[in-house]
């Protein structure tokens, strides 16, 4: 009976370790919401964001032309990567955004603000798997590599409370991608998800956001939780649901004296 116990638990060990390490085509950037109140405001912010695959460092900033006119901007970079020997299993993902919108403030505390964007992104997938050679070895083996290139178009309204100390809001983005170029080489274990990625290159999605700050008037610690769902195709490996956690600026641009 011990003995069977055992082989079960082994064989359990082996199916969890003979796959690789998941992969997502697509990993939702933190979303710019500066809650601008009126013009000559400068807004910035500098965090770092998790998802279930891919860790990201973004930098994003906005500036309000006039009493109702803003442009935002926005570029992540990060990715994830497994190393064994010479072997690796990674992800490097980069991505530039920028945009224009709407702002208006109400009932004192409150602000409204709708945005519109375009946006480029890249990918970069080196892929491994292990295989189980008998004798209680498994195997790191190399699996090919993908590249991937995409464009978004983006709508972005929010609405949020804005005080002294402490801002929080809602925003909800609907994006179009379209990947332009998904580059497979030499992989096998991976050709099914990219070959589905490749009969759905213009999908839709719908990611909202939360996003709460606290702090100084010009200095405040950010938290942001954004989701992702795909309207046209939830089988794509795309992250859902995406953290975090960054330092939010909004200083007066001073104007010069005439």
């Amino acid at each position: 009976m011990k003995k069977n116990v055992f082989f079960i638990v082994l064989w359990a060990f082996v199916l969890v370790t003979s796959c690789s390490f998941p992969h997502f085509y697509y990993s939702q950037n933190v979303q710019n919401v500066p809650l601008f109140t009126e013009k000559t405001e400068f807004s910035g912010d500098i965090a770092g964001s998790v998802g279930a695959v891919n860790n990201s460092i973004e930098i994003q900033s906005g500036l309000s032309l006039t009493n109702h006119v803003a442009l935002t901007a926005n570029y992540m970079t990060g990715g994830t990567k497994h190393i064994r020997g010479n072997i690796s299993d990674a992800s490097k993902v980069g991505y530039f955004e920028g945009a224009a919108g709407y702002y208006t403030s109400f009932r004192d505390y409150g602000v409204f603000e709708v945005y519109g964007g375009y946006g480029r992104g890249s990918q970069h997938h080196t892929f491994a798997y292990y295989e189980y050679s008998g004798q209680l070895i498994w195997t790191w083996i190399p699996d090919g590599t993908a590249d991937l290139s995409f464009s978004k178009l983006f709508i972005q309204p929010d609405i949020g409370l804005k005080t002294k100390w402490v801002e929080g809001a809602f925003s909800c983005r609907l994006s179009k991608l379209n990947f332009t170029n998904i580059d497979v080489n030499n992989t096998v274990h991976r050709l099914d998800e990219l070959n589905t990625l490749k009969q759905n290159t213009d999908p839709w999605l719908l990611e909202p956001a939360f996003t709460l700050r606290g702090g100084s008037r010009s200095f405040k610690v950010q938290l942001q939780i954004i989701g992702s769902r795909n309207l046209s195709n939830s089988d794509l490996l795309f992250e859902n649901l995406r953290f975090s956690f960054g330092l939010h600026f909004n200083l007066p641009v001073r104007q010069s004296e005439n």
